[in-house]
């Protein structure tokens, strides 16, 4: 019988799950995925103070898996890059999940620190942790990652006839993509007849580009792509008609690129609007906001 590592459906999954799950089915495990996050999913990780949303999910769908798997796969992300690093909450996920809840499996906690060897030292260990030897550790990790880093975000455009309103939605994909998390508001929107601009609209090439036109370096590295992604939307040869800024409360780093990105949206002459989400948002509150920002776009355009 394979070994079965748990998968939490949430925060980095969002970016490097199908390699992830690809990597431990090469070396012969199965990869349990969690499933959809709901109310429930929130409730179970919400006894944690100090911590945002997305943070609270994950502790959710670590929960979930518990008693289903034999290990649990939380990575230590440091650095992905030269000067980058991740969230402080994000390095510690696999040192709170010991702190804070009792009966999990053990933890794959691989940590990946930017340096000239790479991740193969964490690959080394995850693969010795499970039976295997570290060239078909670094062999699985390698062909994995050629094969895409995870869920796609979305489509770059969809939903809305053709002359409804062209809205950037910017935001972190494990917001975005988790219905519950984000009042499946690519659903909510497309349902007011939007054109939807995504993350993806904007070419790869262009993301550190334009992050690096600003000022200041952005040395948190899932930020300055979120950053890039919106500047490049902003600055395309037809901007869209208005931005919406998806966030979670007490965010940190959002908070500043945030800032960022409605002060260039102002520039370019783009309605910006910033929602911010938490275990307490009113989905009511949620939808009429974004009705109104429709709304006023399609006025916006008739003039």
């Amino acid at each position: 019988m394979s070994v079965k590592v748990g998968i939490p459906r949430a925060l980095l999954y969002y970016y490097h799950g199908d390699a992830w799950r690809e990597f431990f089915r090469l070396l012969g495990a199965e990869p349990v995925v969690s499933g959809e996050t709901t109310q429930a999913t929130v409730a179970a990780g919400g006894g944690v103070d100090e911590v945002c949303l997305p943070v609270k999910v994950f502790f959710g769908h670590a929960c979930e898996l518990a008693g289903k798997v034999d290990y649990l796969f939380v990575p230590r992300i440091i650095s992905l890059g030269a000067g980058q690093y991740s969230c402080p909450k994000m390095m510690g996920l696999p040192d709170l999940l010991k702190a804070c809840y009792d009966g999990l499996p053990p933890l794959l906690d691989m940590t990946v620190r930017w340096s000239r060897l790479g991740p193969w030292p964490a690959v080394a260990e995850i693969g010795r942790r499970l039976g295997k030897p570290a060239p078909a550790a670094l062999w699985a990790w390698y062909r994995a990652n050629r094969q895409g880093a995870g869920p796609a975000e979305a489509s770059g455009a969809g939903g809305g006839p053709a002359a409804g309103p062209r809205v950037a939605l910017v935001g972190h994909p494990y917001l975005l993509r988790d219905r519950q998390v984000s009042m499946d508001i690519l659903r909510k929107l497309r349902g007011m007849g939007v054109r939807l601009l995504l993350a993806d609209a904007a070419s790869a090439g262009d993301l550190p580009c334009f992050a690096d036109r600003l000022p200041k370096k952005i040395f948190w590295h899932y930020c300055r792509k979120l950053a890039g992604a919106a500047l490049a939307l902003l600055h395309a040869a037809a901007p869209p008609d208005g931005l919406v800024f998806v966030t979670s409360f007490s965010c940190g780093p959002d908070s500043l690129i945030g800032e960022i990105i409605k002060s260039r949206a102002a520039e370019r002459g783009v309605p910006f609007l910033l929602l911010t989400v938490d275990e307490h948002t009113a989905e009511a509150g949620f939808v009429t906001r974004l009705e109104a920002f429709v709304d006023m776009l399609s006025r916006r355009n008739r003039l």
